[in-house]
């Protein structure tokens, strides 16, 4: 099984996480993909980490992982998709910013300042 660590330092709720830390399952699953990297194997990256260019962007994210609030992936439908994954309902007729609003307010994502 292998382990993740975070790659870069993170806020989340007024805390700070970071390369080392453990991180509180409730908290991690509000960190995206992009700050993780895996630790199984003998790999020694030296603190860095490459990223995976593969794939066209257009997968659904991780349920854990909420979409870009703007540029690809960020639609109504990615949007809609990562609410019912975290069991906020929005009406049929809301639009991408009612969404990410129900999300903040379900405290399911970080408002944006």
């Amino acid at each position: 099984m292998s382990r993740r660590r975070l790659i870069a330092y993170v806020h989340v709720a007024g805390a700070v996480y970071g390369p080392g830390d453990d991180v509180p399952p409730e908290v991690a699953r509000r960190i995206g993909a992009h700050a993780w990297a895996s630790t199984d194997g003998d790999q020694d990256d030296g603190g860095e980490q490459q990223l995976d260019d593969q794939g066209d962007g257009d997968q659904a994210p991780a349920p854990s992982e909420a979409p870009p609030r703007s540029g690809r992936g960020s639609g109504v439908d990615a949007w809609r998709t990562f609410a019912e994954q975290h069991d906020v309902e929005v009406p049929a007729d809301a639009t991408r910013e009612d969404v990410i609003a129900a999300c903040e307010a379900a405290g399911v994502i970080e408002p944006e300042v």
